[in-house]
């Protein structure tokens, strides 16, 4: 699992540089299911490429109110050391207002209940958002660093894989109403970009027209 989130993007290490374990997510794909006791592998893969990035071997032991999960994994240091751990997390529930139970992780390093835990880059066990102090990549991103993923993201989602700017074809299927409407979202998320980009060049060379 060496590798997994740099984390590079200034400052502290961000959620998205490394691994999230979702308990709704575990319950709704019966990774973890109140009253039996499961075991597997959790994988975790490139959303883009369907490349896989990390996988953990579980167990889940839960009963009707209470719960353990049990992770083996390896991790990598950045000097290259392995490590290889055998973690325990407690889960426990909650009453709802208006009936059933929601459950909860125990952080292992706050106690705090919580829907989720990470396991950013360089750490060896998986805890909460505020345990790792981890902030989000957009509280890290300028805003022509958003601009500039609103118009990958356009993009993408028409297959194009060329850079900003470039032609983009018709993916096959697609009604070409749609098309035009999605043209134009990219259009206008790239004019944002070149708008952006010509404010920041005023900025470093205040002199030019």
């Amino acid at each position: 699992m060496g590798g997994v989130g740099s984390g590079r993007w200034g400052g502290r290490p961000t959620v998205e540089s490394g691994l999230t374990l979702t308990l709704g997510k575990l319950l709704r794909d019966g990774i973890c299911r109140p009253g039996q006791s499961r075991a597997g592998t959790l994988t975790w893969t490139n959303t883009r490429t369907g490349a896989q990035l990390a996988s953990i071997a579980y167990e889940a032991h839960l009963g009707a109110e209470h719960g353990r999960l049990r992770l083996h994994f390896t991790t990598t240091r950045s000097n290259g050391e392995k490590r290889h751990s055998d973690d325990w997390i407690e889960l426990t529930t909650t009453t709802q207002p208006f009936g059933g139970r929601r459950w909860w992780f125990i952080c292992p390093r706050t106690g705090a209940r919580v829907a989720k835990l990470h396991l950013p880059g360089g750490a060896l066990t998986f805890a909460s958002r505020q345990a790792h102090r981890l902030g989000y990549r957009s509280q890290r991103e300028t805003p022509i660093d958003r601009a500039f993923t609103r118009v990958f993201k356009r993009r993408d989602r028409l297959g194009a894989e060329g850079a900003i700017g470039e032609p983009i074809s018709k993916p096959k299927g697609m009604h070409w109403a749609t098309f035009e409407r999605e043209i134009a979202r990219v259009e206008a998320a790239e004019a944002a970009v070149t708008a952006l980009s010509w404010q920041f060049l005023k900025k470093l060379n205040p002199r030019e027209p």
